[in-house]
């Protein structure tokens, strides 16, 4: 329960405040002693790839995103090879997608006006062999497909399916869920997420992408959709891929939409759940779990959770958020540590094994140990 502390250099170029850090991707076939580095969008729009050991950094891109407010969090996915960057605010209505190799904005997108500020923004890329896909929302029910690479079209064309406003029926394949954030497992099989529905209550999900490279509509109602754990407090809460068919979630099931004995092994605490989405069952429930924040403090900003999950090379599983500390489990072993933390971590860098905190141009670093 040692926290060890590492100290950088400071950023060497005028990059300004960042507002998001993500971890650069290790691609594969690049040598092991690369050294970690970061991708950053600051208050200007600029996106910028900072080496953390030197502290170099060099501006890769300028976006323009609209309706772009710095009070309002930031969602930024990189694609697995690099090549890509989707930015957006997190509850917002709009995203663009860049080439980082081109530094051209290969999509504008936009997912329409219906509660679009209550859940994250679907974005999210796999990688294929040689193919790169986007997935993203263009409704608050729908998600499409796209191929970026090796040419940009879309893979999941099809008729939006409607409701009768008076008799409430509906067309085949209406979905009555929102999407929210998108997790997409390391080997690009599979994608999960917590939506939610009215109630409101959150929902998660997950479904095979070689599916529905077969069947337009496998996210709407496809046979390979799971739904994994509900009723939730709430959505968009952290997931994080331990290996290419296992996911951890952390959450809390909603007491007032069950009753006692239909409640699982979790009861209504806090609990971390390990499913398998291969095989299509739970694995094991973590109960040593906290609860967490979902309040970001911008009035205007609608609640979501404060709180992170990621895991180690070696298999270490941390859970973190607003006001806690960093626990820590040890998945062959499942013993729980707890860690004091100086701050709350941006990220935490799984090639560098380190947790970073971003200040004015400096880089606060720290591994648990």
């Amino acid at each position: 329960m040692t926290i060890q502390y590492h100290t950088y250099p400071s950023f060497q170029n005028e990059i300004g405040k960042l507002l998001t850090i993500r971890e650069y991707p290790q691609i594969p076939c690049t040598p092991n002693n690369v050294e970690p580095q970061l991708i950053a969008l600051n208050e200007q729009q600029q996106l910028w790839k900072i080496n953390l050991m030197s502290g170099t950094a060099q501006r890769i891109a300028q976006l323009n995103l609209p309706d772009f407010n710095l009070s309002h969090p930031i969602q930024l996915v990189i694609s697995p090879c690099a090549r890509f960057a989707a930015v957006c605010h997190r509850l917002g209505r709009h995203a663009v997608v860049m080439n980082l190799e081109s530094v051209g904005i290969v999509l504008e997108l936009s997912r329409g006006e219906y509660h679009y500020d209550k859940s994250a923004y679907p974005l999210a890329f796999i990688q294929r062999d040689d193919q790169v896909l986007l997935i993203h929302g263009t409704d608050w029910n729908r998600l499409e497909l796209i191929s970026l690479v090796p040419g940009v079209h879309l893979l999941s064309e099809r008729t939006i399916p409607g409701i009768d406003s008076e008799t409430h029926s509906h067309d085949a394949h209406y979905l009555d869920y929102f999407h929210g954030q998108l997790h997409v497992s390391p080997d690009g099989k599979h994608v999960a997420e917590t939506g939610w529905v009215w109630a409101p209550i959150g929902v998660t999900v997950a479904w095979s992408i070689d599916d529905w490279l077969h069947n337009v509509w496998e996210s709407e109602d496809g046979e390979s959709l799971d739904s994994i754990w509900q009723p939730l407090i709430d959505w968009d809460v952290p997931i994080v891929w331990l290996d290419h068919e296992r996911l951890a979630i952390w959450a809390q099931v909603d007491a007032d939409m069950l009753d006692e004995e239909d409640w699982n092994i979790e009861g209504t605490s806090p609990a971390i759940l390990i499913y398998n989405v291969n095989q299509r069952t739970r694995q094991e429930v973590l109960l040593d779990v906290p609860a967490f924040s979902t309040n970001f403090g911008v009035a205007d900003v609608f609640s979501y959770p404060q709180a992170q999950l990621a895991v180690s090379s070696s298999g270490t599983l941390f859970a973190w958020g607003q006001g806690l500390p960093i626990y820590s489990w040890n998945l062959v072993d499942r013993q729980v540590q707890i860690h004091d933390c100086p701050a709350v971590p941006d990220l935490y860098h799984t090639q560098a094994d380190l947790f970073l905190k971003i200040n004015d141009g400096t880089i606060t670093a720290w591994r648990c140990i």
